[in-house]
């Protein structure tokens, strides 16, 4: 059917994309983690953009109107534990896969061994890399900090955008079109915000999985 070739079109270049990244010998184990969060990610954004997501709740009166402090539903990707969950299976899966491609020998040693050089000269340049094997350590860790605030950021500010737009002047029909136009940016950034985090999971994979692939 139309929606079926339509939907395996998508996954179909999905897979594509995502095997230049993380090469052929990593693309079955890492792609339906992948293409999961992708997916999840995106319709969680795009269900954020429905009518009373966010807005009907508990609150109080305010100046400006009614402040929702306990609304009924939130937004997924709004809630930084929702976003901090993904990031923890991410990594989680991201530590089993490292350990079936270098395991902690080979880990510790792509990461702080020298590399390129043999002989006195690694010898000489092994504590720099050392350094640099330091550096690199600090940025898996900030990785785990980067892709659950990242997402949440975007998707709280995102709706806080909507709700300021909300009420910007006090004409009802005024609001109901800015908000049109902002509901289409929104529509965008949302699915721009899936791409990204999909992509930096592959990246992180890559930088630690990689091999040299055979010619085609």
């Amino acid at each position: 059917s139309g929606l079926q070739n339509f939907l395996e079109t998508v996954i179909e270049g999905i897979y594509g994309m995502l095997e230049g990244i993380v090469g052929h010998h990593m693309i079955r184990r890492t792609f339906p983690l992948l293409c999961s969060l992708f997916l999840y990610i995106l319709v969680a954004n795009w269900a954020s953009l429905v009518p009373g997501v966010g807005s009907i709740g508990w609150g109080h009166a305010t100046g400006h109107g009614f402040h929702v402090a306990k609304p009924i539903l939130r937004p997924p990707n709004a809630d930084v534990n929702m976003t901090l969950a993904m990031t923890i299976v991410f990594f989680v899966l991201w530590v089993r896969w490292v350990g079936q491609e270098q395991g902690a020998v080979g880990f510790w040693k792509h990461t702080f061994a020298p590399k390129g050089v043999t002989g006195l000269v690694a010898l000489l340049l092994a504590p720099i890399f050392f350094a640099v094997g330091l550096i690199e350590i600090v940025s898996i860790a900030l990785r785990g900090i980067s892709l659950p605030i990242r997402l949440f950021g975007n998707n709280f500010a995102g709706e806080n955008l909507l709700h300021a737009m909300g009420s910007i002047t006090p004409y009802w029909a005024v609001n109901c079109g800015i908000l049109i136009l902002f509901y289409f940016l929104e529509l965008l950034i949302g699915l721009v915000q899936a791409l990204v985090f999909m992509l930096l999971c592959a990246v992180y994979i890559n930088l630690n999985t990689s091999h040299e692939e055979g010619g085609h």
